[in-house]
C-alpha cells in the first residue's frame, strides 16, 4: 500500500500551472484594453513606460546588474541545497514558477516593444530578465550532471525532456545577456556629453514660467471625444521667459507646439516648450483631442498616401485648434491680455507676425491646418519657422488641408524624420517637403529653405543611440536628442527672437546654424574618438534622396 501524500504536497500539474498563470498575468491589461477597442501602441504603453524608468535606472550603474545576478543566482542554489528536503518545498517551487512565468511575460513584452520601439535602445532590461531567470533556474530545477544521464545510466524521457528544455532556457537567457555584456563589463564606447554650451545645452539664457488657459471647446467637437482623453481639461499652456528689468524688450514672438496622437500631456513636450521660451518666446502648447469618434469613422476606407490622408477625424481636430487659437488671441495678443503675461513680461508685447509653429507625429500634420489659421490672421507675415517632426499626414479635404499659398517668401522650414521610426512612414515628410517647397503652386521657395533630414540611429557603443518616433519627448530625452533635436530647436527660437527684435548679428548666426549641413550633419564622437552617424539632409528627399525617399514617387496616383 502506497503511503499517505502529504496533505501540503501541491498536484503535478500545480507548478505548469503556475508558470502559465504568472505567463499570461502581465497581458491581462494590455488584452483588456484591446478587447476595449484601444489599439496595440495604447495598449501596450505602461508597458512601455515601465519598461523606460527600469531601464534608465539600470543605466545609473550597469556592472550592478551582474552582482546583484550573480548573487541572486547563488541564493536560488544555496536556499534549494538547504531547505528542498522540507515539506513546504514544494510549495515555494509553485511560487517561484509563477515568478517564472512573470519575468518570461517581461522579457516577451519588452521584445515586443522593442521589436515595435525600442529598437534595440534598452538592453539592459532584457539582461536583468535574464538574470533573474537564471536564479529562478537555481531554486526550482538543479539537476545533477551529466545532463542526460546519472550514474552513467540513461534517465527517463519526461527528466530528458525537461533537462533538454532547461538547457533551452539557459542557452535564451545567455542570447539576451550577451548585447548588455559590453556596457556591463563597462568597456563599451560611451556616447557624445550633451553640448556643454550654446545650441542643445541647458535651455537659456531665461528662466520660463509656464501658465493653463483652457479654451472652450466646440460643442460638436467635445460630443466625439474618446475614453482615452475624455478626462482632460484641454488647455493651452503658455510658457513664457523670465526677461530681467533691465533687459525688456519691447516684443517677443510666438511659437505654437502641437502634440501627437493620444499624448495630450505637457509633461511629453515641456523639454520642447522650454527650449524655445528660454530663448525668448512665448509658446503656446495647445492640447487637442486627438481620439475623436466623428460619424463614418468606423465605416470609411482609409486612403494615406502624398502626404494626406482621408480619415474624418480630420474634422474635429481642425475644429478644436481653430478654436484655441481663437482663445489663444483673445488671451495672450489683445488689450485685455491676462495679468499674469503682464506679471511675467511686463509691457514687452507678443508679437505674432514673428511666428515659429511646429508639432510632432499628428501634430506636425496638423501644423498645416495650424498655418492656415494663424497666416489668415496676418501672423507670421514677419518671420516664419516650420518645425515638423516625425510627421504624419494632413487632411486630403480643401477645407481642412491649408492653403500654402499663403506662405511667406521668406519661410523657413525643417522637416525630420527618424531612421528607426516604426509609427509613421517617411514618406509623409518627402511630401511635406514636396508642398512646402512649392507653396501650392504659389511660386517655389527658394534653395534650401526648406530641408529633410534623417536622424541616424547609431549602436556603436552603450547606451546605443537610437532615432525613434519619439526621439522629442520629454520622458526620453537622451543625448541624441541633444544633438539631433534641441540644437536645433534652440537655433530656430534664436533665429525667431533675433528676426522679432532686430538682432542682426544673432539672426545671421542662428540662420547659419540652422542651414549649414556641416554643423546639422555633426552629431558629435563616442568616448573611443568614433564619430556618431551624421544627420543626413536633402534639399529635394523626393528626387535627391534615398531609394526608399524617391519610392515615395509611386504614391502619386492613389487620389485619382
Amino acid at each position: 500500500m502506497e503511503p499517505h501524500k502529504s496533505p501540503s504536497q501541491p498536484p503535478l500539474w500545480a507548478l505548469p500551472v503556475a508558470f502559465l498563470g504568472g505567463l499570461i498575468s502581465l497581458f491581462i491589461e494590455p488584452f483588456f484594453l484591446l478587447f476595449q477597442g484601444k489599439d496595440s501602441g495604447d495598449a501596450f504603453w505602461s508597458h512601455a513606460l515601465r519598461s523606460l524608468d527600469w531601464t534608465f535606472i539600470l543605466r545609473q550603474s550597469p556592472f550592478l546588474i551582474l552582482l546583484f545576478g550573480l548573487a541572486l543566482i547563488y541564493a536560488g542554489f544555496r536556499l534549494r541545497s538547504e531547505f528542498s528536503d522540507r515539506e513546504w518545498w514544494p510549495w515555494v517551487r509553485v511560487g517561484g514558477g509563477f515568478l517564472l512565468g512573470v519575468t518570461f511575460s517581461l522579457v516577451v513584452i519588452h521584445e515586443l516593444l522593442d521589436i515595435a520601439y525600442f529598437r534595440g535602445a534598452f538592453i539592459l532590461a532584457a539582461a536583468a530578465y535574464a538574470m533573474v531567470i537564471l536564479a529562478l533556474l537555481a531554486l526550482l530545477f538543479v539537476w545533477p550532471l551529466p545532463i542526460f544521464t546519472r550514474d552513467g545510466e540513461p534517465i527517463g524521457r519526461w527528466q530528458s525532456a525537461g533537462k533538454t528544455l532547461h538547457l533551452v532556457v539557459i542557452m535564451f537567457c545567455v542570447w539576451l545577456l550577451i548585447p548588455a555584456i559590453p556596457a556591463i563589463l563597462g568597456v563599451a564606447a560611451a556616447p557624445p556629453s550633451a553640448p556643454a554650451e550654446g545650441y542643445g545645452s541647458s535651455p537659456g539664457p531665461y528662466s520660463v514660467n509656464t501658465q493653463t488657459y483652457s479654451y472652450p471647446m466646440p460643442a460638436e467637437v467635445e460630443a466625439m471625444i474618446g475614453d482615452i482623453e475624455g478626462d482632460i481639461e484641454f488647455s493651452i499652456y503658455l510658457t513664457l521667459p523670465e526677461i530681467p528689468a533691465d533687459e525688456r524688450m519691447e516684443t517677443m514672438p510666438l511659437a505654437i507646439i502641437l502634440h501627437g496622437f493620444g499624448n495630450p500631456y505637457w509633461e511629453t513636450y515641456v523639454d520642447w516648450a522650454t527650449h524655445l521660451s528660454a530663448k525668448g518666446m512665448a509658446v503656446a502648447f495647445i492640447q487637442y483631442p486627438s481620439d475623436v469618434h466623428p460619424i463614418g469613422v468606423d465605416t470609411f476606407d482609409l486612403i494615406e498616401a502624398q502626404g494626406m490622408s482621408n480619415h474624418p477625424q480630420h474634422f474635429p481636430r481642425s475644429a478644436a485648434i481653430a478654436a484655441a487659437i481663437e482663445h489663444l488671441n483673445e488671451t495672450a495678443m489683445v488689450g485685455n491680455r491676462s495679468a499674469w503675461i503682464d506679471s511675467v513680461i511686463g509691457n514687452t508685447s507678443i508679437d505674432p507676425s514673428h511666428l515659429w509653429v511646429g508639432g510632432h507625429s499628428l501634430g506636425a500634420g496638423l501644423t498645416f491646418r495650424t498655418l492656415d489659421e494663424s497666416l489668415a490672421r496676418g501672423w507670421g507675415e514677419g518671420s516664419l519657422f516650420i518645425a515638423l517632426e516625425a510627421p504624419y499626414a494632413h487632411s486630403v479635404d480643401a477645407e481642412l488641408r491649408g492653403d500654402m499659398s499663403q506662405l511667406p517668401a521668406n519661410t523657413l522650414v525643417h522637416i525630420a524624420i527618424s531612421e528607426d521610426d516604426t509609427s509613421v512612414s517617411p514618406c509623409y515628410g518627402v511630401w511635406h517637403q514636396q508642398r512646402i517647397i512649392s507653396r501650392d503652386g504659389a511660386g517655389d521657395l527658394g534653395d534650401g529653405q526648406v530641408i529633410l533630414m534623417t536622424i541616424p540611429s547609431d549602436r556603436h557603443g552603450f547606451p546605443p543611440m537610437i532615432a525613434s518616433h519619439y526621439l522629442q519627448a520629454s520622458q526620453v530625452h537622451e543625448v541624441l536628442a541633444d544633438w539631433g533635436f534641441y540644437r536645433r530647436a534652440d537655433a530656430q527660437a534664436d533665429y525667431i527672437t533675433a528676426q522679432s527684435d532686430g538682432n542682426t548679428s544673432t539672426d545671421i548666426s542662428a540662420d547659419t546654424y540652422l542651414f549649414n549641413e556641416t554643423w546639422l550633419a555633426n552629431m558629435g564622437e563616442w568616448s573611443d574618438g568614433v564619430a556618431v552617424k551624421e544627420i543626413a539632409i536633402y534639399d529635394d528627399a523626393m528626387n535627391e534622396g534615398t531609394e526608399q525617399y524617391q519610392d515615395c514617387m509611386e504614391e502619386s496616383t492613389a487620389w485619382k
